[in-house]
């Protein structure tokens, strides 16, 4: 009897079903070593699953910025804090309130990663022949010229800063996200060390106002609204503990928006005629701030008329004092916040720098503005004719600023501007004549200097300045204009004014609007938030010393 098959099929099938089953018990034992977390108990049958489990890397999500290696100028690299208000890239990519370089500070909350190791500069930024950038403690980078000297300060909360060659902050840029909205804010110190700062807040829904401070003592906050169908400007002023509201209509020249002034009151058409004409007899006037601290230290430069043929050159002589009582108090309020002496202009003997010929010219520019307000006055619905009317969706008309008939301007803020090579400011109280109509790409306009201040631009120098710039001094202008006729008409037949026709008038619906409640707190909020952001800076400037 032959044997059974059985028992040789047997031994063979048991080495072979050893040799199968060994690598499935190796690549599980594989996976329970390296998966972290480890996965549940596995059941039974774990070893024969246990190869579904292996990674597959084109089902990953995509990774957040390595903690470690990440490119500067990134946010956290966690979930939550990229560049907008949700999100979770670096805040470079543009996305949200992160957008651009000069972003970086996206929501702070919700966030599980580590902060990056260093801000970057943007491509932007002129790094000095010879420099070298440095990288802080603090993860913030330096940048500084072949002496060690600062140029440039960027931190990793996205804060951008450029210094003068003296070492001395000239300007800060922050964007700030929060769950409220995105803040972008501007911060420029003059060259006397006046501060401006501008901020942009943009709510979640898209809706945004502007926020600016000129100095400590002041400032306004500037909302959109409309009426009748038209855009309009309103800003709420705080000056000096006065608060007031002036409106302004939105107009659109180049695709760049302007604002002109609006009054909010109209005086009888008698009244600008009166302030317009000679008046019977020259007024012998004294002002009566002869003894204020502001007006010793411009004796050199500005003289009031000993007499006055009309109310025009009254009012001359109160434009330019009011703006150089305001370059005053500007100038405190940067040595007070700089803890420094008063460096106000000195007094200086001989002829006055203001001249008659250059007080004509603005005088001249008085009258023509009389002359269109009393125009408006006499007919309700009528603007100023130095104001354009709204143009249609397809035409632009160019403002007031490049108006042929108005070339004459009182500077009102501190401007820092180029002539030719040369970098030199503007102070108020100078004045300036425009040479051109037509703005260059830069949007600027060429200006002859006829009368500065001593540290200012030369007279007979020709700068470039902003249109924009120049609106807002024709702003100034009417604005300070409506206040002078005011003054005129609360002091008829008092101090030598004579007296003239009742002022009379009517409100002017147009240039009406509630004043902003929260402007006190957005101008105080708006300090505080530069207070932290130049102290920040300053940190990471001093802390890159000796450091390479």
């Amino acid at each position: 009897m032959k044997p059974s098959p059985r028992p040789r099929v047997a031994k063979v099938l048991v080495p072979i079903a050893l040799l199968l089953a060994c690598p499935l018990l190796l690549t599980g034992q594989s996976n329970k070593k390296n998966d972290n977390p480890p996965p549940p108990p596995p059941q039974k049958s774990a070893p024969a699953s246990a190869p579904q489990r292996q990674p597959q890397p084109q089902q990953r999500p995509q990774p957040q910025q390595p903690q470690h290696s990440a490119q500067p100028g990134t946010t956290n690299a966690g979930r939550g804090v990229g560049g907008g208000n949700s999100g979770t890239g670096p805040a470079n990519t543009g996305k949200g309130a992160g957008a651009g370089n000069m972003a970086g500070r996206g929501n702070t909350g919700g966030g599980t990663g580590a902060a990056v190791t260093s801000a970057k500069p943007p491509a932007t930024f002129k790094h000095p022949e010879g420099g070298k950038f440095v990288t802080t403690p603090a993860g913030h980078t330096v940048a500084q010229d072949k002496n060690g000297k600062v140029t440039g300060v960027f931190t990793k909360n996205g804060t951008e800063a450029h210094f003068t060659p003296a070492g001395k902050i000239s300007n800060i840029r922050t964007t700030a996200a929060t769950t409220t909205g995105t803040t972008t804010t501007t911060i420029t110190h003059a060259s006397n060390g006046t501060r401006r700062i501008e901020s942009v807040r943009q709510a979640p829904s898209g809706a945004s106002y502007r926020v600016v401070s000129t100095g400590t003592r002041g400032g306004y906050v500037e909302r959109n609204f409309s009426r009748d169908g038209h855009e309009y400007v309103r800003r709420t002023y705080v000056y000096q503990n006065r608060t007031y509201v002036t409106v302004y209509r939105t107009y659109y020249y180049g695709g760049r928006p302007y604002y002109y002034y609006v009054p909010a009151y109209y005086y009888a058409p008698v009244y600008y005629g009166w302030a317009y004409n000679p008046w019977a007899a020259p007024v012998y006037y004294t002002w009566g701030w002869y003894g204020d601290p502001w007006y010793r230290p411009y004796g050199y430069y500005f003289a009031p008329y000993p007499v006055y043929p009309s109310a025009a050159f009254w009012l001359t002589d109160y434009l330019i004092a009011e703006n150089l009582r305001a370059a005053y108090d500007a100038q405190a309020s940067a040595n007070a916040a700089a803890n420094e002496e008063a460096s106000q202009p000195e007094a200086r003997s001989g002829g006055v720098t203001l001249s008659p010929e250059v007080k004509q010219m603005i005088a001249e520019e008085v009258k023509a503005q009389l002359a269109a307000e009393q125009a408006a006055a006499q007919t309700p619905s009528a603007s100023p004719t130095s104001v354009p009317q709204q143009p249609t969706p397809n035409s632009e008309q160019a403002p007031p600023a490049l108006d042929p008939n108005l070339r004459v301007f009182i500077v009102t803020t501190r401007l820092d501007v180029n002539s030719g090579d040369q970098a030199c400011s503007l102070s108020p109280g100078d004045v300036l004549m425009r040479t051109e109509n037509t703005p260059d790409n830069g949007n600027t306009v060429g200006v002859n200097v006829v009368s500065s201040q001593k540290s200012d631009c030369r007279m007979g120098s020709s700068p470039r300045v902003q249109v924009a710039d120049l609106q807002e001094m024709h702003n100034h202008f009417r604005e300070q204009l409506d206040s002078g006729l005011k003054t005129l008409a609360d002091n008829q037949g008092k101090n030598g004014i004579p007296s003239g026709p009742t002022a009379g008038g009517r409100s002017n619906r147009e240039g009406a609007a509630a004043p902003d409640l929260s402007v006190g707190a957005d101008l105080q909020k708006q300090q505080d938030e530069a207070d932290q952001a130049e102290k920040e800076v300053l940190q990471a400037s001093a802390s890159s010393t000796g450091r390479s």
